[in-house]
């Protein structure tokens, strides 16, 4: 990364280091321009892989299935020496058993007194109800993202509503830690939300576009001129 400071406009010359996700359109970019004073730089950490993310039997304990497999306990731990020479100051965690102990994981790597802190903002959607009275799963959610809507289930939440309250939970951490860096580990559906948000991709497209693996990183950089996606789903090395 190659960092130049002209008066109150930063440019960074960024390398984009896209590992093991699928996104068009910003794979192709070599180079990131970023213009304005940074406000905050955010490592987007989708947690490590659970067992509710590989195939288990469907007597599993919930307990288990939001915990870590030892696949994502390395994958955590990896992720937290990537992080050890970014400047990471805080790290901030949906409240569940996944992401709590993947925040742990680089907080311990990370040195820091605490930890990590929990924020609901970073939680996955609410699930609510489809009009014909089912939860609304996963594949009705991406077959109405698919044909250009975002619905908001009844008693649940759309992914502009996740992505609203995430984007507004940042502003307020830009304001906490000003021109400092700090890792955020959240669920998939959030971390495509907020990446979308950086690039202006369409709230039906995000997921889409911006899915990133379980146990990766992304790097948004926030600045007084805007929101820059400097990289999107990164697997740190094990």
């Amino acid at each position: 990364m190659r960092l130049c400071l002209k008066a109150n406009s930063i440019f960074l010359a960024v390398c984009l280091l896209l590992g093991g996700c699928g996104p068009k359109g910003i794979h192709d970019r070599k180079n990131r321009v970023v213009e304005g004073s940074v406000l905050l730089r955010v490592f987007i950490v989708r947690h490590a892989e659970a067992y509710k993310n590989v195939p288990h039997l469907p007597s599993t304990p919930e307990e288990k299935l939001d915990s870590l497999t030892p696949k994502g306990l390395m994958q955590a731990a990896s992720i937290g020496t990537f992080l050890r020479d970014k400047g990471v100051v805080a790290v901030i965690t949906s409240p569940t058993g996944r992401t709590r102990q993947t925040a742990d994981a680089i907080g311990k790597a990370l040195g820091l007194d605490k930890h990590y802190f929990e924020d609901k903002a970073f939680a996955s959607l609410k699930k609510g109800k489809t009009p014909d009275g089912k939860p609304a799963s996963w594949s009705w959610r991406r077959k109405q993202w698919k044909a250009g809507h975002d619905p908001r289930p009844e008693g649940g939440e759309s992914l502009a509503d996740g992505a609203a309250r995430a984007i507004g939970a940042m502003n307020q951490l830009a304001k906490r830690y000003p021109g400092k860096a700090v890792a955020i580990v959240s669920h998939g559906d959030i971390c495509a939300a907020v990446l979308g948000h950086a690039e202006s991709t369409p709230i039906s497209k995000r997921h889409a576009i911006h899915d990133v693996p379980t146990g990766s990183v992304s790097e948004i950089i926030i600045t007084d001129s805007g929101w820059y996606l400097l990289r999107q789903g990164m697997s740190p090395p094990r």
